[in-house]
């Protein structure tokens, strides 16, 4: 059989998940001589002590950790995974998933060079149904799980079928991840994914689920905690409402990479296009800071109005880092490890008409409607099909001079210093 390298991260509580991933590793592989990678990013329930403690009931387990308070990330820590697995062929796993019977037999099986293969997630009835996954109560809670049950259960629900989607748990090859640069660092809470399924498509990387390989799934547990489903638990609803938010900032970052949104189902292009101002005092600042994604650059003619939305956007990361618990002191020495949007080049003051650009799009505060929003969510599909020349659309004025799309294609992220890291 092809070795495969396993690739886990964890966190903070999540000892019972891990413990229960490693005994399904253990029970339902057919190789036995795979590699298996955990990086353990925060550690509040002494996981590397019971993983140095099981470590040699397995062929290749490695223990990753590392020097940086609190934590390096979830988009990062996968990517160092990636870099640090030492067979071709590389499969990550969520934390809290439990794989089926012969796993590696059914990924290897549908794998092919060109593709990041997706397994199917069976979850419980937390969330509404959908075609990509399959509903079944196994529990939430990891030591209530019957893993003899779920094995009996799990080979009975294979199908030779496969469909287009992308989610973890996935499988590739190892050149293929690090030819596109992996997930991008800007993304810190979600939408990491999304972004990569966007640059899949522009590559031309087959993205596929095989409904051949299962896994438990319980959902949600590194992002939203464990109790995130308890209404009437306070704490893990406070974190849920934080971890919105942090998701709505994430999405902010898609948009202003990408000009739009989705999860595959298109490729979008974004070009190069300044939006004019007139009369920003007249907008409410919210309403400026929900459209600048979509734009390169946004010009305002009140240094008032200036100061206020660029206040506004250099908050973006308090979510983040509160979930995180990441303090100000902390992130200020971690953020050269991450892409960053650069919010100084994003809002600036013009005292007159932009005279250089590739594509402008005005507006004016005393005149913009809501049916100009139409104009203004559509702007890099409307750039797409006009050639170049001025055009009105209702209260908007389009000047197209040269249609620049911004190619995004590979991710660079920052350089990391591997002595931070400790393996074993």
């Amino acid at each position: 059989m092809r070795q495969i390298s396993f690739l886990i991260n964890t966190t903070v509580n999540e000892i019972n998940h891990i413990s229960l991933l490693l005994k399904s590793l253990k029970s339902n592989l057919d190789g036995d001589k795979h590699e298996i990678l955990i990086f353990i990013d925060n550690d509040n329930q002494g996981t590397y002590e019971y993983l140095k403690s099981i470590k040699d009931q397995y062929y290749d387990l490695k223990i990753i950790t590392h020097k940086l308070p609190p934590c390096i990330g979830y988009s990062r820590n996968n990517n160092l995974l990636i870099e640090l697995a030492k067979h071709d062929v590389v499969s990550y796993i969520q934390s809290d998933m439990v794989i089926s019977p012969h796993y590696d037999t059914d990924v290897l099986k549908e794998l092919k060079s060109n593709m990041i293969l997706s397994s199917t997630r069976v979850e419980p009835p937390l969330h509404g149904n959908s075609i990509e996954k399959i509903t079944k109560d196994f529990g939430t809670d990891p030591l209530e799980f019957n893993l003899d049950e779920w094995n009996k259960y799990s080979v009975t629900i294979k199908e030779n079928k496969m469909m287009g989607y992308f989610f973890a748990p996935i499988t590739f090859y190892k050149n293929l991840w690090l030819g596109i640069g992996g997930y991008d660092t800007l993304f810190r809470r979600s939408r990491e994914d999304s972004d990569l399924v966007q640059r899949c498509l522009h590559k031309g990387i087959q993205l596929k689920q095989t409904f051949g390989a299962i896994v438990y799934h319980f959902t949600c547990t590194s992002s939203r905690g464990k109790d995130w489903f308890k209404k009437d638990n306070i704490e893990a609803q406070n974190r849920v409402k934080l971890q919105e938010q942090a998701d709505q900032i994430e999405l902010k970052r898609f948009v202003r990479k990408w000009g739009g949104f989705n999860h595959g189902t298109e490729k979008l292009n974004k070009y190069d296009v300044d939006l004019e101002i007139e009369n920003s005092s007249k907008l409410p600042p919210h309403i400026i800071n929900n459209i600048e994604p979509l734009f390169s650059r946004v010009w305002v003619d009140d240094a008032t109005v200036n100061k206020i939305v660029t206040d506004n956007i250099s908050k973006e990361h308090e979510s983040a880092n509160k979930l995180l618990n990441f303090t100000d002191k902390q992130w200020e020495k971690t953020s050269k490890y991450h892409n960053l949007d650069n919010y100084s080049e994003i809002f600036l003051l013009q005292d007159d008409h932009i005279l250089e650009y590739n594509v402008k799009l005005t507006i004016d505060g005393n005149t913009l409607e809501n049916s100009d929003f139409e104009v203004i969510n559509q702007i890099h599909k409307i750039i797409e099909n006009y050639d170049k020349g001025h055009y009105e659309y209702g209260n908007t004025k389009l000047s197209i001079y040269k249609k620049n799309k911004i190619n995004n294609t590979i991710c660079t992220n920052p350089k990391f210093d591997m002595n931070l890291l400790i393996i074993e």
